[in-house]
């Protein structure tokens, strides 16, 4: 089998915290640099639309409440502005680009999915993916997604399939991917280093 030769840009980025708009322009100028450097494929970190909520790891729920109403702020719609942004730079370069973010939804204000775009290089959304099932203390932000986009992308560049963290761990996920002929994958994690409010420990009583 001849497969083509690709360059593959990893994009490991910090977003601009809470600040989707300004995320967007760091991603398109990180777009930009990578295409000058020759990649085809751009692939930004999960939930990278704007930022991961690391504070679910560090303090009780009680405790964050504004970080949950900003963080929901900040989640945006697949079909929104910025995604159209999104859109409009892989056309403009004639590239892939695979980017999560918190998708927020028409549910509610509160219900957001972890989820993840792959786009073609004339600007059309290829694949829409819902991670299926929030892992550890995600699940305290985001709500379980679906399986509508469990599946490989046939593209110039080979077929493409991407799982979003720790599904790569779950192995019928895995198998339904691979069973597609899947022929190039990026497991898109969380950029470390994000920042989140300090853990905080409420004092211990003793009880007689």
């Amino acid at each position: 089998m001849n497969l083509p030769r690709i360059r593959v840009a990893a994009a490991h980025l910090a977003p601009v915290w809470l600040d989707a708009a300004r995320t967007v322009d760091k991603a398109c100028d990180a777009a930009a640099e990578a295409v000058r450097a020759g990649a085809q494929l751009v692939v930004f970190p999960k939930s990278f639309i704007s930022g991961f909520p690391v504070w679910t790891a560090l303090a009780a729920p009680i405790l964050t409440h504004e970080w949950f109403r900003r963080f929901a702020a900040h989640s945006i719609r697949a079909d929104g502005s910025e995604v159209t942004r999104m859109r409009a730079a892989a056309r403009r370069h004639g590239i892939y680009l695979s980017f999560g973010f918190s998708e927020a939804t028409e549910a509610s204000v509160g219900c957001l999915c972890n989820s993840n775009l792959l786009i073609g290089p004339d600007g059309r959304v290829l694949n829409h993916r819902r991670k299926l099932a929030p892992t550890y203390y995600e699940k305290l932000v985001w709500v379980p997604g679906d399986a509508a986009g469990l599946r490989v992308t046939a593209t110039a560049i080979g077929r493409l399939g991407t799982l979003i963290c720790g599904e790569n761990t779950n192995p019928l996920a895995r198998f339904a991917l691979m069973a597609e002929g899947e022929q190039l994958t990026w497991p898109p994690s969380r950029r470390s280093g994000q920042p989140g409010p300090p853990a905080r420990r409420r004092p211990m009583t003793s009880r007689r």
